[in-house]
């Protein structure tokens, strides 16, 4: 019989989930990927040195170089990381490799150390109770080779303290150090989510409100008027045959003007309202645009969640202009949006993983109307912001629009 995994399991699948959207997170695991793949090209020298010793070991060598090639690899890009989060294995693989270096090598060599990195990047990258088996590993592996730790064990309590409290006390202690990094990360990035959303739920009730005072002032009182209209006809049909004809054409105009109010508050609904979270405007543009094209569209960071409705007017046509550039000339397969706070100023970075083009042609390509980046200066301009693009041909674009809060005045 299958085990249910339980709230625990599903929380903690939740909460990877989460590290893996956050691009701070991210950024620092490839980074430590990096401190270990410096760390293994300045003990490059020494554990070549050794194929040319008295004992020879090729093993130190070849774990070196695919241990290096791991950490290039993964520290390229968020996607190895997230291939590796998810696929546990590659990380069983990439401490095997540590452990051969360390079993091969001189415990005096700095190649001993790229343990440490393996730790932290253990600690910052998997769950306690994977880590543990981990860390363990990492702690034995970390005393040296077999046959040497067995020649040269300690005789004295104190011989023992020394050996346990050098390289695997490190070990563990940058492992406790990762996780407490991911537990802190991961803490605020939930807060950030919890924010989000509470803003949204009074986002929600605001437009509820609105919604309420819209239908008192417009359809309420036309349905009110269709009533008393009602109410009067009922009492006039056997006495007055002209005034019924005169209330049954007021009911007839009534009832087409309360139409075309709730037409109109309709459309208002669909098309979104200027008074609407700035936030629920772009995913709304973003959950459209990805069903419209097929290509994944995620709004990954917020910070600043609300801007003045002239203001978000201006935004959301800006972005849907991005996206349409995107869709007809990128190629992209993936696009990010982030809204954030710049120095006072709300900052939309649309970032897309396409073709790219050269951004020295850029005001060629605005005199001949292409990629409407003069209409994107011009709304920038309009709400005191400006535009600033960044592209590389095969790597993507990335344009950052600003504007202030607040409309600038005429």
């Amino acid at each position: 019989m299958s085990r249910d995994p339980g709230p625990a399991a599903s929380d903690e699948a939740a909460w990877a989930d989460a590290l893996l959207d956050d691009p701070g997170y991210l950024r620092l695991v490839r980074w430590v990927f990096h401190a270990r793949l410096l760390c293994l090209l300045l003990a490059t020298p020494a554990t070549l040195a050794t194929l040319s010793g008295p004992d020879p070991s090729p093993t130190s060598v070849v774990s070196l170089l695919l241990l290096a090639l791991a950490s290039l690899v993964f520290g390229l890009g968020n996607r190895p990381i997230k291939v590796l989060i998810r696929h546990p294995l590659l990380a069983m693989i990439d401490i095997a490799l540590t452990l051969a270096l360390l079993v091969s090598v001189d415990s005096a060599q700095p190649a001993a150390l790229t343990v440490v990195c393996s730790a932290l990047l253990a600690g910052l990258l998997f769950p306690r109770r994977f880590l543990v088996v981990l860390t363990v590993t990492l702690a034995v592996g970390s005393l040296g080779a077999p046959r040497t730790l067995l020649g040269t064990l300690p005789e004295t309590w104190t011989g023992w303290l020394a050996l346990l409290a050098g390289t695997p006390a490190l070990v563990v202690s940058f492992a406790v150090i990762g996780a407490l990094m991911r537990s802190a990360v991961g803490s605020a990035v939930q807060a950030r989510q919890e924010v989000a959303e509470a803003v949204a739920a009074v986002g929600a009730a605001d437009e509820r409100a609105r919604l309420a005072r819209d239908m008192h002032d417009s359809v309420g009182k036309s349905l009110h008027g269709i009533s008393l209209a009602a109410s009067a006809l009922h009492r006039t049909v056997d006495d007055d045959p002209e005034a019924v004809r005169e209330l049954a054409g007021e009911l007839a105009a009534a009832s087409e003007q309360a139409a075309q109010e709730a037409r109109q508050l309709l459309v208002g609904l669909r098309q979104g309202q200027l008074d609407r979270p700035t936030v629920d405007v772009i995913r709304e543009i973003l959950d459209d645009w990805q069903s419209a094209t097929g290509v994944e569209a995620e709004l990954t960071t917020v910070e600043a969640v609300d801007a003045d409705p002239v203001v978000t007017v201006q935004l959301a046509a800006a972005l849907r202009e991005m996206l349409h550039n995107i869709a007809k000339h990128a190629e992209a397969t993936r696009v990010e949006v982030e809204l954030t706070d710049a120095a006072g100023l709300l900052e939309l970075t649309v970032r897309d993983d396409g073709v790219g083009f050269d951004t020295s042609r850029a005001h060629r390509l605005e005199s001949s109307g292409h990629f409407g980046l003069r209409g994107l200066r011009e709304r920038a301009a309009q709400v005191g912001g400006a535009v600033e693009i960044d592209s590389v041909r095969g790597k993507g674009t990335t344009i950052r629009w600003t504007a202030s809060r607040q409309p600038v005045p005429a």
